[in-house]
């Protein structure tokens, strides 16, 4: 017997391996800090650093913009909306009779 939380699997695989796109604002922040901290270079004025941090939330806002058009190309939506479906399918099951 199924559980009722069981969902058929997807009748075809969704690839998702450009989510490795989204570690690259980490190590923009946190990996080339070390490197980035002694640069005496003032753009617009702004110590270095805090101008390579204000790069570093445009890149990340452009790539999560990159991640979320691949993620619409490769149909995650379509998956999402029918997993959305099956738990209120599950719930509604679920609930008892008489409550709304």
């Amino acid at each position: 017997m199924k559980s009722d939380l069981h969902t058929d699997p997807p009748a075809r695989v969704i690839r998702r391996g450009h989510l490795w796109l989204l570690t690259l604002p980490f190590v923009w922040q946190l990996g080339m800090a070390p490197f980035i901290n002694d640069v005496t270079y003032k753009p617009f004025g702004l110590p270095f650093p805090m101008a390579w941090q204000m790069a570093g939330v445009i890149l990340a806002t452009v790539l999560f913009a990159i991640v979320f058009e691949l993620d619409r190309r490769a149909g995650v939506q379509a998956e999402e909306e029918a997993f959305m479906a099956a738990i209120a399918n599950s719930e509604s099951a679920q609930a008892p009779a008489g409550h709304a």
